[in-house]
């Protein structure tokens, strides 16, 4: 645990009783090969739970201290980001994300021990406010990458991640798409995400230990690609998509 994790909102947190100490820093970025554990994130709420977690929430940091020359008061307070939540946190947060379905409280405390059990969330400690303790959660890594399984190709799941990124599409960039096009780059991207698909198992099993950072992260999706570029069907694929996206650029 460092100290950062500690904002004001979780003043006074106490370590997990099951384990009597704060869980390990998060990693920076986890790669998942075995398909059992892949499983669990195939289930919407699952992956909307550990999304909203991903993303945090606003928090601030204080800190007092006492000028040794003349003993005034100090009190420091920076804006930072949470990503320790309690249960009513992250069904009020999934409410504020456009991309996210609005997850219930109920579903959240169904959900919470497959995601623990999997070691995608951990319990990261309580606080004690009077009578009522209130649990925190948050994730073992900033990132996952699932190298196995059949993780979103069909799932609703990614139709609407896919949706999101085409809505970005018009949005950031002046790019109009009809119904249509819309309908066309959706079922695209499926077909390409299924040839890449073959690659990320593949190379994933080429991953030496378990320290991983952004930086692998980038060069292992370089290697899908690469292995990808192998597959005549999948090139025919991205010069459809680059039509969709940028016509007469062919």
């Amino acid at each position: 645990m460092t100290t950062d994790e500690i904002t004001d909102a979780l003043a006074g947190i106490e370590a997990p009783e099951e384990t009597g100490k704060f869980p390990e820093p998060m990693n920076e970025i986890v790669f998942v090969n075995d398909p059992e554990r892949a499983e669990i994130l195939d289930d919407q709420v699952r992956y909307m739970i550990i999304q909203v977690l991903r993303r945090g929430m606003d928090d601030t940091c204080t800190t007092r201290d006492v000028d040794s020359e003349t003993g005034e008061r100090i009190i420091r307070q920076r804006d930072v980001k949470r990503y320790s939540m309690s249960v009513v946190e992250i069904v009020r947060m999934s409410e504020s994300h456009d991309d996210i379905d609005n997850i219930t409280k109920n579903q959240v405390y169904h959900h919470l021990p497959k995601l623990i059990e999997g070691g995608y969330v951990v319990k990261f400690g309580t606080v004690t406010t009077g009578k009522r303790t209130t649990d925190y959660y948050r994730r073992t890594a900033k990132g996952f990458v699932l190298t196995v399984g059949e993780f979103g190709i069909d799932s609703k799941l990614m139709k609407k991640k896919t949706q999101h990124y085409i809505d970005l599409y018009t949005r950031v960039f002046d790019i109009k798409l009809s119904d249509a096009d819309e309908d066309n780059l959706m079922r695209l991207i499926a077909e390409s995400m299924r040839i890449e698909h073959q690659g990320r198992s593949k190379i994933g099993q080429l991953i030496k230990g378990d320290v991983a950072d952004k930086e692998v992260l980038s060069m292992y999706e370089d290697l899908v690609r690469l292995y990808a570029l192998g597959d005549d069907e999948w090139l025919k694929i991205q010069k459809k998509m680059r039509e969709v996206l940028i016509p007469g650029s062919l």
